[in-house]
């Protein structure tokens, strides 16, 4: 993962209404552009109305610092056990007890 310091300490200088682009907001993120371009950050939607993808520096910082929401963060609940099945060919042992 390569972390584009230089980008990041221009962008630390610039006021919350300046809009940025999707290399910006990957490198202030730690996403990978195409991440980004997906749009796969949920609940960092792009200002709309634009001809291109563009964020406000400011919801972007709120969104940093707020952390993932309660709607966001998938179930952690432990998955329901399914039958396990032995994989593969049976056993002769099991083949023949089964004939009886």
């Amino acid at each position: 993962m390569n972390v584009d310091y230089e980008t990041i300490q221009k962008i630390q200088k610039l006021g919350d209404d300046v809009l940025i682009g999707v290399a910006e907001v990957a490198a202030l993120t730690g996403f990978s552009i195409l991440t980004v371009r997906q749009r796969k950050l949920p609940g960092l939607d792009p200002v709309p109305g634009l001809s291109r993808l563009r964020w406000r520096l400011g919801d972007l910082r709120q969104w940093m610092r707020s952390g993932p929401q309660v709607g966001e963060i998938r179930s952690q609940e432990p998955l329901q056990q399914k039958t396990i099945r032995p994989g593969g060919r049976p056993t002769k042992k099991s083949q023949v007890e089964a004939r009886k």
